[in-house]
């Protein structure tokens, strides 16, 4: 084996580690990415939200993927904050904003509202577009969830429909060749209007009440999910 060969082999392989060390280290600091969790807030819904909502831009820019904790971490966080709140506040201020029953529409422009498909069950609304890469990750494990308690949990799949970048033939198509057999919605632009959030995804919990449990900004895990749903049946 001549020299050059030799420093061949030897880039080559040098090459290799390189790629391999990166992929580690990758997916070490994926595994210690802090959760997107948030307490949404709502700005309050009027008939002039609706107006300055259907005026908004509505094009969005998908979030980053992001890893979120686990199910008994969810769980045991919010029995700890219940327990001090109890403590610490009445009843009343433990109560998280009612949603208003915001009117949504069916792809076939059939119209609805919040309130008419949450039918007085806990809801989650997972906002979201075709063209969203965390978005698609974590749809099949919402569909199963969806399949699973859907008779307990309302899932309203709202889909970030701007006429420009996400139309109804690119979420037609998308439906069609996911494909997706959940019921599928679009609003107004007031869900994000009043949510203030550009972030796709956007997930938000309710209770029974539709009150605000708590919410995510980006990719939910099957974990957090499956935790999240824990706390709505409790």
């Amino acid at each position: 084996m001549d020299k050059k060969q030799r420093n061949l082999i030897v880039t080559i392989v040098s090459f290799i580690v390189i790629i391999v060390v990166a992929m580690i280290a990758y997916n070490r600091l994926k595994g210690s990415a802090e959760p997107v969790s948030f307490t949404p807030t709502m700005a309050e819904y009027t008939v002039e939200t609706k107006k300055v909502a259907e005026a908004e831009p509505k094009a969005m820019a998908p979030a980053p993927v992001v890893e979120v904790v686990e199910s008994e971490a969810i769980v045991d966080r919010v029995i700890a904050d219940e327990v001090v709140e109890e403590v610490e506040a009445d009843e009343d201020d433990l109560l998280g904003p009612v949603m208003p029953d915001i009117p949504l529409f069916l792809l076939d422009d059939t119209e609805t509202s919040f309130d008419e498909v949450r039918a007085g069950r806990p809801a989650i609304v997972n906002y979201f577009a075709s063209w969203c890469p965390p978005c698609k990750a974590e749809l099949p494990y919402f569909e199963e969830a969806w399949r699973q308690y859907g008779d307990e949990i309302a899932f309203i799949f709202l889909d970030a429909l701007d006429g420009q970048r996400e139309t109804k033939a690119t979420i037609g198509k998308f439906i069609k060749e996911f494909p997706f057999e959940a019921p599928v919605y679009w609003d107004e632009g007031i869900f994000a209007f009043i949510f203030n959030t550009t972030s796709l995804p956007t997930t938000v919990f309710f209770d029974k009440d539709g009150r605000i449990v708590t919410g995510y900004l980006g990719m939910v895990s099957e974990q957090a999910l499956e935790g999240a749903i824990a706390l709505l049946l409790k």
